[in-house]
Formats: C-alpha cells, sequence, structure tokens
C-alpha cells in the first residue's frame, strides 16, 4: 500500500510540474528503459492517461502516451505469445481511437495511427472479415497525411520512420524533401554521415551497398542525395525486398534482370525470399557487391547470411565484399585506411554532444567502438612493418577509448586491443 501510495504521489508531482512548463516528449532512450520493465510502465501509462483527460488537445502528451501504451502491448504479447491477443488489447487501450476524438487532423494522430495499425471504427464494423487491402490504404493514407504535416521542429527518429515508409515506395520526390529537412535539421549526427561516408569511400566505383535495414541506409541517402557525394553507390535496403517494385528498381541500377514470375514463386516464408534476393544479386551482378561489416548478423529478419555465402565474402575493413575468387584483402583492407578512410575526426568532437533522437541508426560511440572492433587486427602488422601508422592507428584508438572512460564506458575489450 505504501509502494502505491509513493507512486501515486510521485505522479501527482510529474503532472504538476508538467502543467507548469512545456510538456516533453518522452525520448528514445527513456522508451527502451521500459523494456522489461513492468512497474514503471504501467506507472508511466497511468500517468500519462491521466494528464490526457486534464489535457485533451496537448499533443505531445498523447505521443508520450501512444509511446508507452505500445510497450504494454508488447509486453503482453511477449507475454502471451498471442498476436491476435494483442491486437485486442492495444483496441482494449484505444489509445489511438480516443486520440481521434481528441486531436483529430493533427501530425501526432496520424503518426499514432500509422504506427499503432489503427482501422476506424466503422471500417471494422463495415468488413467482413480482416481485408489486408483496406488496411494499407488506410495505413499508406496516415503516412502520406502525417509526411504533409510534419512540423519544423519534428525529431530526427520522425523523419526516418517516413523515410523508411517512401523507400520501397521509390518515392524519390519527397524522400528529397525529408533527407534535406532531416539534414539541415542538424539532427541527423555529423559522426554517423562521417561513418556512412568511409563505408562508401572504401569501396570500388558503382559498387552495389547492401544494407540490412534503414540504419545502414539513410545516411548515405543523405549523402548521395543531399550533398551529393558517392553517386556512383547503388544501395539495396533488405528490410524493403518485400515490395516488388522497389526490388524491380533496384535491380535496373545494378543492371539485373527483374523478373516478376520468379520475385512470385512460392517461398516457404519471408526469410527464404530475402535470402534468395540477395544470392541472386551476388550471382548476376557485374558490380562489387559489399555488406556492412558491422551488421553481418542484421541480414535475412535478423539471422544473418547462409553459411554458402558467408564463405565468399572478405573483410575490406568497413564493408565485407563478396568475391567468387580468392584475393588479399587485408592488403584492400591497409588500403582502405592509410588512403581512403577520413579518421581523424574520431580523435576529438568539435561540438557539444548531441541529443540522441534517431530510431534506426547507432550512436557516436557505438560507430566509435566499430571502427576499433573492425580495424584493430592491423595494429600488428603495422607494428611489425610501418611504426608510424602503427603510432597513428594507436593514437587515434587511444583518444577514443579516453573519451569513452570519462563517460563510463567499459573499454576493457578495446584496451585489450593496444596491448
Amino acid at each position: 500500500m505504501k509502494r502505491k501510495m509513493m507512486t501515486l504521489l510521485a505522479a501527482a508531482t510529474m503532472m504538476t510540474t508538467a502543467s507548469a512548463q512545456q510538456t516533453e516528449r518522452i525520448d528514445r532512450h527513456q522508451i527502451l528503459t521500459l523494456y522489461g520493465n513492468a512497474e514503471k510502465t504501467d506507472s508511466l501509462y497511468n500517468f500519462w492517461n491521466t494528464y490526457v483527460q486534464v489535457h485533451p488537445k496537448d499533443e505531445v502528451a498523447w505521443r508520450n502516451l501512444f509511446e508507452v501504451s505500445e510497450k504494454k502491448v508488447f509486453r503482453w504479447v511477449s507475454t502471451t505469445k498471442d498476436w491476435k491477443g494483442g491486437e485486442d488489447y492495444r483496441k482494449q487501450l484505444n489509445v489511438v481511437g480516443r486520440m481521434e476524438k481528441a486531436i483529430p487532423g493533427t501530425y501526432t494522430f496520424y503518426y499514432s495511427a500509422y504506427e499503432g495499425s489503427y482501422l476506424p471504427e466503422e471500417v471494422e464494423k463495415e468488413a467482413k472479415q480482416y481485408n489486408m487491402t483496406t488496411f494499407y490504404m488506410h495505413h499508406d493514407a496516415y503516412a502520406d497525411s502525417a509526411i504533409a504535416a510534419l512540423p519544423a521542429d519534428a525529431l530526427a527518429g520522425d523523419y526516418e520512420r517516413w523515410i523508411q515508409h517512401l523507400i520501397p515506395k521509390c518515392d524519390t520526390v519527397r524522400m528529397d524533401q525529408l533527407l534535406k529537412r532531416c539534414y539541415e535539421s542538424g539532427q541527423f549526427p555529423e559522426e554517423t554521415l562521417q561513418y556512412h561516408f568511409n563505408e562508401l569511400q572504401g569501396m570500388e566505383t558503382g559498387g552495389v551497398y547492401c544494407g540490412a535495414h534503414e540504419g545502414d541506409i539513410i545516411g548515405k541517402l543523405i549523402l548521395q542525395r543531399v550533398l551529393g557525394v558517392h553517386q556512383d553507390k547503388i544501395l539495396y535496403d533488405e528490410n524493403a525486398s518485400m515490395d516488388p517494385e522497389y526490388v524491380k528498381a533496384v535491380f535496373g541500377h545494378i543492371g539485373i534482370t527483374f523478373d516478376k514470375a520468379w520475385y512470385w514463386e512460392g517461398y516457404e516464408d519471408q526469410m527464404e525470399k530475402q535470402r534468395t534476393i540477395m544470392r541472386y544479386i551476388f550471382d548476376h551482378s557485374k558490380r562489387p557487391v559489399y555488406l556492412s561489416a558491422h551488421n553481418m548478423q542484421g541480414y535475412v529478419l535478423g539471422y544473418g547470411l547462409p553459411d554458402e555465402l558467408k564463405a565468399r565474402l572478405y573483410n575490406e575493413g568497413l564493408t565485407i565484399r563478396y568475391s567468387t575468387k580468392p584475393y588479399d584483402n587485408m592488403a584492400v583492407k591497409r588500403r582502405n585506411i592509410e588512403q581512403r578512410y577520413r579518421l581523424e575526426y574520431l580523435r576529438m568532437p568539435f561540438h557539444p554532444k548531441m541529443k540522441d533522437t534517431q530510431l534506426f541508426s547507432f550512436s557516436a560511440n557505438a560507430y566509435a567502438m566499430n571502427y576499433m572492433r573492425l580495424l584493430h587486427d592491423q595494429l600488428p602488422y603495422y607494428k611489425k612493418h610501418n611504426r608510424e601508422r602503427y603510432q597513428w592507428l594507436h593514437g587515434i584508438f587511444t583518444d577514443i577509448i579516453d573519451r569513452l572512460e570519462k563517460e563510463n564506458y567499459d573499454v576493457d575489450e578495446f584496451k585489450g586491443y593496444l596491448k
């Protein structure tokens, strides 16, 4: 009883504070802490659920309530393993339905309706059974309305969500507008763009970059379509491969013939189809094909590539190249380190630490760790054959480790690279 009373007092204090100043969005990291924390999730849900009753026009409060409610639904499904029941539980909470009545026609409603796969009550009543055509029609309509209403102060994660929606549709007009707005908002971290730049920088001219998901792709789209660099590289987003028109467009850029009958051949599941598409690109592309070295387990729905494909993958630093013929990939890796990658920015950031509002990409520190994990194997070679280069790379790693240590990261793994 005492514990419950303390929770209620804390919620009352939060509500008083929130009312006294502008409501703030719950950020990405706060949301992530809700996984596995039922008490915190329920407490936040009850707080924001009460708050929107007192402040029914507060869009930020509704967005917070929606984000927390989705974690409640996720917890329910994870516990029961019942996806259909999860949809019923979402309808029981009815956050988006209530939002539609309180703040109709707003960006927050359109965003939440899209994310929550919401169908209006009258549509559900008219539908005799769950109709995917009806669902996609409304789903796309919510996305279109949200993109049109996207506020000037949107966070990076919102830009990324709608860019993700537009990639498989090959809607380059609206996508370019969002990419430009996202970049000019200053919310897409410079360190992320630097990492994406270096991945492309190590590739050969006209190479194909296969990304496991939008986190591997959006930064490169900004580089190509906003900043005008590395436009010769072709990007393939595996996460968008369920749309045949997208695969057809990518195949066209690569120079591969797209066979619609082949695409729609019977596959046991989505995983098999994605494996088949990836294998087809490897086998038929006359261009060099690369994968992200830091995200090898991210491909094929997060299960990684089949063993027969892995046997033909050669690490070249930040990327891995597919090749049917063995070659000295370590020499290529050293070429990238010495001549192509721009690594000096890793020594010291010259801007305040940015708040991470991205949806898909890793943080600047995570990318810095990737450099060390992917390039440290060249330190012994340089120590023996090129002392000057060894001191340079060792110095960059030391600067990264010092910075991570000041931010209380566990750096034992990385210190081990320097021994």
